[in-house]
């Protein structure tokens, strides 16, 4: 029998009960087999399919353009991997492989494939490869920048693009020998004036060159070929066609090509973001949706007669990575990178082929001196141009220079347009052999002029923007890049000394290891500035500043490069803020967008005041929403007393019945049929006296409706303006009658007509009666779109703040400086403080909406780390992959189920408030004891609630309102004279703070007795729970169970302290997780004074000193709070009244050692060591009777639940926000295997 691997040869074989021999039989050329079954057999087998061998398994005919095309792939990713450093650009070696390809074709019958490339449609080259080069550039764009520049973009690439097209035209008119006409050269220059957007920024984008020369670079590239495409299409059909109306059709061409296309493209983006908004956590759908609709967008343009280029243009440009689910920003990057690579890989090798078949049989030596005069000319004409218009670009957007200007003239590289244009004209049919020699040269020099810049423009334009000193290294930059080599290689030094306490690498060869992770500086710096770089930075041991005397200049320069690397800062943490959930799309697009625009403005910073510009604009609605309220019918029959008459009475009852209502509203519904009528000619002659008596009887109806209101509101029915309607109604109505009657016993003049028609005209007015039903719907709808702007008011103020606060945290590895970081220190807490008063206002104008956004927000916390527990689980092989898909999926679903949650939640009450206080953790006992004891206190605007200074009263509770904290930063317990010499080092002495519902103040005093530190004044009328320090201490004495009242409000400001000096040491990772992760082995530490007590004895992973001031035992060093102790230091002897650690253990260690390490033995330090014996007792109780409430509800339901529990259990052990990631410290085997059971129903 025959075998084969392919259908065609399984097609030729029929199964048959005798034996198959085949004999091959020689031919011309060919090898082809008969079969012994019979002639028949024979006739059936196509001659066109043969094979190599006598087993039919390698056919002849294969479709060999596929693997033409992925060769061409796999050339350019090899090219792409071996010649990096070479500065020939691939793309010029991907022509020149297409060029010898299309060459061994022409003397080759064995590559007809290469025939199909070079006769490729233009139609189908415009549309395979325009849409992903547009859309890629456009989606890179900066908008923010682009829309500042975008008048300079416009010059450029409309006036400039043809007076561009101009030059080149009349210059290849007068100078070529091809006898082309004035057509032919203004065709030629218009293909060649076109600039490529990706290719144009390839060499100038990652060298150190400004962001908004880059943009207009791209910018006038994207509309450049914008209105290269529609010049080409008018000026081809102008030159080759006749019209007979010239002006309206260049008119209507122009309103599609730029007009509607533009409308096109907005309309489109702003459904592709409606979809993406309701896709969640699908990349392959957001990609895909983003990939499909490029293309189609591009292909109904075209097709509808618009431009594909401007529609696709827009799309791009309006849709930015925010647009998209978080996290996904990377990949869609790398996706549209390989597009855009493998697009322009395809266009080369077809450009070269195609050169090589039609262009090259034609060539001649003269034409070289062509092809480099038009090199020279290409350059030289948008030289002029850029000269010409330079005068306008400099008063425009970022302004202009001569610099900016070279590079805008050199990085013009000619590629899609330039070769799809060319292509478009040679693949036209030809009339007589010299238009076949026009445009077989036009190929030729658009190919070999796309070539050129290429192989020329591309590769030098990096050595004319380092020659014109635009990516020079500045001083600050130097410094900045100092500074980071400094930290890497303090790191590497830090990991070395651990990693050599590593058992398994002990024997490891650190001579060689070190010398292999050298990093050098990227700057080759002299001896002059090395010096000066040591003498302006921080120091990395003591992290004290060594300045030096700078000049102002010098300063000024240092500050605006930290200014612009915290706005980079701010961006990032805008941007971790939307992957995090924390941020909505639109907040974070706005943030994101005005962190952009502050780039160029040279010593600004971002600030709360201009922010809210993005949101004031958008108060019409609240405008609107009170002048419907005001005609709301909402009359009740509660308000108006029951007239003592029968008849009144009578009528009383009637109105107010929802059946009267309705009655109305039909009765408006029926009388716009007749209305409608008399606007009808042919209904309005022939029923003249029906339409008349329905009028009449009509408004006999609004006057029975409107006496009944009268009788039955008595005099306050005027007061209502749906009632003064209806009167209007009605007094037009009767004035209408009055007048038709009149004018029907008079002669008939046109006035006396046009009067009539007139009061016909009014009684339209009756249908706009069914707005009455209609404005509630409206209202509602306004409710829901005022709250969604009123929640991103609020989403952006709260971003903002936590910018702020984040790039606080950097601020000593920006500055390099020591007068810059004060300044910047400064700078931002201002801008931080403030933007805490705008939510403080927020917070007190709209409490249902802030609470509605916090309660979400901590809704979204919670998932997060519940998904960063899933994460560790599964890693760690606690879960396997199939559970963790399923555990996942629900998590998912529980943060789609978040937009659900209504926008307006009512804020908690003092009760529900106290309740949730963090140290009194839901225990039923201590908070009744403290409601009873509590008092409801009231403000005013301007009341002082403390004094700075003043002994502590109690602790406050804030219900309602927002308080200012504002005098001398907290000492945390050090003394008074030891402070007085840290207060001169630092960079702001004074403290400002704004608090709203749900913080407490006066905790810390109350429990150290101290004086007031700072003074409270109540920004709006305030409203607080008050505890007095008696009836606190009394509470103190009362629970003293472990852990005890007054040890839980230690531990709650310990950890608050602790969290914020971890994000000021240690900036760069994420301690809110981390703090979640190791919550369950953290306890506070008491240290008496003059005690010594041990750290760091291997069962402490951290140790930071909360309250007080201690001394290094072995260095002598003193230490003040706030601080992290360094691991080096083994004891510690307190030498204030009252000294705290906080230590967070081990992960080994928090099973239930005991850690009794010092010869200290407090309360403190007594609850901490029972504490996680306790939790651990108390969840192990709790599991099962989690499992046993869920059952029946599903497998992967109870896994979530019991997911959440863990971290629930755990984590509300102090009421934190967050969850740890980890459960297995605290789970114990029988729990374990207690979850991993499979539960029946």
């Amino acid at each position: 029998m025959v075998f084969s691997y392919f259908p065609e040869a399984e097609a030729l074989w029929k199964p048959r009960g005798d034996l198959n021999l085949s004999l091959s039989v020689s031919g011309p050329g060919r090898r082809t087999y008969i079969s012994m079954r019979g002639a028949h057999d024979h006739d059936d087998i196509d001659d066109n399919i043969s094979y190599y061998d006598s087993y039919h398994l390698i056919a002849k005919k294969r479709p060999m353009m596929v693997l033409a095309v992925f060769s061409s792939f796999l050339l350019g990713a090899l090219l792409r991997t071996v010649i990096k450093e070479v500065k020939i650009p691939i793309l010029v070696i991907i022509c020149l492989v297409g060029i010898g390809i299309g060459t061994i074709a022409r003397f080759s019958d064995q590559l007809l494939f290469v025939k199909d490339f070079a006769d490729i449609d233009p139609i189908l080259f415009l549309h395979l490869f325009t849409p992903v080069i547009i859309f890629a550039a456009a989606f890179e764009m900066d908008f923010y920048i682009f829309r500042k520049s975008f008048w300079q973009v416009l010059i450029l690439a409309v006036p400039g693009f043809l007076m561009n097209c101009a030059f080149l035209g009349w210059l290849t008119f007068k100078i070529n020998k091809y006898d082309w006409s004035w057509d032919d050269s203004m065709l030629f220059g218009i293909i060649l004036s076109t600039t490529d957007p990706i290719l144009s920024v390839t060499s100038v984008g990652n060298i150190g060159l400004s962001k908004i020369v880059v943009n207009l670079i791209k910018g006038e590239s994207l509309f450049n070929d914008a209105t290269t495409v529609i010049i080409f299409e008018l000026y081809r059909d102008l030159a080759r066609q006749t019209h007979h109306e010239l002006i309206k059709e260049i008119f209507i061409k122009l309103i599609l090509k730029f007009f509607a296309s533009s409308a096109l493209g907005f309309f489109t983006s702003r459904l592709v973001s409606y979809w993406l908004q309701r896709i969640f956590n699908d990349g392959v759908v957001e990609i895909v949706i983003s990939f499909s609709m490029a293309y189609i967008i591009f292909f109904i343009a075209e097709w509808l007669g618009m431009s594909g280029v401007i529609a696709v243009c827009i799309l791009g440009l309006l849709l930015d990575t925010v647009s998209f689910s978080p996290g996904l920003d990377i990949f869609l990057f790398k996706f549209w990178s390989m597009l855009t690579f493998l697009a322009h890989i395809m266009m080369f090798v077809i450009m070269g082929i195609v050169l090589a078949q039609k262009a090259f049989p034609h060539f001649h030596s003269r034409d070289i001196f062509y092809i480099i005069t038009l090199y020279l000319s290409l350059n030289l004409t948008r030289a002029l141009v850029v000269f010409v218009l330079s005068p306008f670009l400099s008063r425009l957007g970022y302004g202009f220079n001569w610099r900016w200007g070279a590079v805008l003239i050199w990085s013009g590289m000619r590629g899609t347009f330039t070769l799809n244009m060319a292509l478009g004209i040679s693949q036209t049919e030809s009339k007589s052999p010299n238009e076949i020699q026009i445009k077989t040269m036009l190929l030729l020099h658009s190919g070999t002029a796309s070539m050129l810049t290429l192989m020329i423009n591309s590769t030098t334009v990096r050595s004319l923007v380092t020659t014109l000193g635009l990516c020079n290294i500045t001083l600050p930059k130097r410094m900045a890049m100092h500074n980071a080599v400094q930290r890497i290689r303090q790191m590497e030094a830090n990991a070395f000394a651990m990693l050599k306490l590593d058992r398994f690498l002990a024997d490891a060869n650190w001579t060689m290891a070190e010398e292999a992770i050298k990093i050098d500086y990227p700057y080759k710096l002299d001896s002059e500035e090395v010096d000066q770089l040591i003498k302006s930075l921080r120091c990395p041991e003591c992290n004290t500043n060594v300045t030096f005397e700078a000049s102002s200049q010098q300063i000024a320069d240092i500050m605006e490069e930290a200014r612009l690397r915290l706005l980079t800062a701010q961006i990032a943490s805008y941007q971790k803020q939307y992957n995090s959930g924390m941020l909505n799309q639109d907040a974070a697009q706005t943030l994101i967008g005005a962190a952009e625009s502050y780039v160029d403005i040279e010593g600004k910073f971002m600030n709360i005041h201009e922010v809210k510009t993005y949101w004031e604009s958008k108060g019409v609605l609240v405008k609107l929403k009170k002048l419907l309220s005001d005609w709301v019918y909402s009359v009740k029959e509660e308000t108006f007393k029951p007239p003592k008459s029968k008849f009144l009475r009578m009528c009383h009852h009637m109105v107010f019945m929802d059946e009267f209502e309705y009655i109305s509203t039909m009765m408006t519904f029926l009388n716009g049929v007749p209305i409608v009528l008399h606007f009808i000619p042919k209904y309005a002659d022939n029923f003249v006296e029906e339409l008349k008596m329905c009028n009449y009887y009509y408004l006999a109806l609004y006057i029975l409706e409107a006496l009944f209101k009268a009788f039955a509101m008595g005099r306050t029915y005027i007061f209502y303006h749906w009632n003064q309607f209806d009167l209007i109604i009605i007094v037009v109505g009767v004035v209408d009658v009055m007048i038709s009657n009149f004018f029907k016993t008079l002669r008939t003049k046109f006035q006396m007509l046009s009067t009539i028609r007139i009061f016909r005209f009014f009684r339209v007015l009756r249908i706009l009666r069914l707005f009455k039903l209609m404005i509630p719907r409206i209202i509602y709808l306004l409710d829901k779109q005022i709250n969604k702007q009123l929640t991103f008011r609020y989403d952006i103020a709260k971003g903002y703040v936590q910018g702020e606060e984040d790039t606080n945290c950097l601020i000593g590895q920006i500055a390099g400086h020591e007068r810059v970081y004060q300044e910047i220190n400064r700078i931002l807490e201002t801008n931080k403080q403030e933007a805490m008063k705008e939510l403080g206002l927020m917070q007190r104008d709209y409490p249902e909406i802030v609470t509605g956004v916090k309660t979400k927000q901590a809704v979204q916390t919670v998932l997060n780390t519940a998904f960063e527990t899933l994460k560790f689980m599964i890693s760690g092989g606690i879960v396997d992959k199939t559970e963790g898909s399923e555990l996942h999926k629900s998590i998912l679903i529980k943060k789609q189920q978040l937009a659900a949650l209504p926008s307006t939640i009512a804020p908690p009450t003092a009760q529900e408030l106290l309740r949730n206080v963090i140290w009194l953790q839901n225990d039923r006992k201590q908070v009744e004891y403290i409601q009873r004891k509590a008092k409801i206190l009231y403000y005013d605007y301007g009341d002082m609630i403390f004094e700075e200074g003043e002994l502590p009263q109690g602790i406050h509770l804030i219900v309602s309102g927002m308080i200012k904290l504002s005098g001398s930063i907290p000492r945390y317990g050090v003394g008074k004279e030891a402070f007085k010499e840290i207060r001169a080092h630092l960079p702001i002495t004074s403290y400002t703070d704004y608090m709203v519902a749900g913080a407490i103040i006066g905790e810390l005093n109350c429990l150290t007795k101290q004086e007031m530190e700072y003074g409270v004044t109540c920004e709006t009328a305030v409203q607080t729970c008050f505890i007095s320090i008696d009836n606190l201490l009394e509470a103190f004495d009362k629970f003293l169970e472990p852990p005890s009242l007054e040890y839980k409000i230690w531990l709650k400001l310990a950890l608050d302290i602790a969290l914020k000096t971890f994000k000021e040491n240690l900036p760069n990772q994420d301690w809110n997780y981390k703090m979640c992760v190791q919550l369950s082995n953290i306890y506070l530490l008491d240290v008496p004074n003059h005690t010594k007590c041990d750290i760091y004895d291997g069962s402490m992973d951290e140790v930071i000193l909360v309250h007080g001031t201690v001394l290094d035992c072995q260095l002598g060093q003193r230490y003040y709070a706030p601080f992290l102790l360094p691991k080096t230091c083994h004891q510690v002897q307190g030498t204030a009244t009252s000294t705290k650690l906080l230590v967070i253990r081990t992960l080994e260690q928090g099973a239930g050692k005991n850690l009794a390490a010092s010869t200290s033995s407090s309360e403190g330090h007594y609850h901490s060591a029972r504490r996680p014996g306790m939790k651990q007792l108390k969840f192990s109780l709790k599991l099962p009777a989690m499992l046993e409430e869920k059952n029946g509800a599903g497998r992967e339901d109870i896994k979530l639940a019991v997911l959440i529990g863990v971290a629930g259990e755990i984590g509300g052990g102090l009421g934190q926000n967050c969850l740890p990631s980890s459960v297995h410290p605290l789970l114990d085997v029988s729990t374990f295997h207690e979850w991993k059971k499979p539960v029946h129903s």
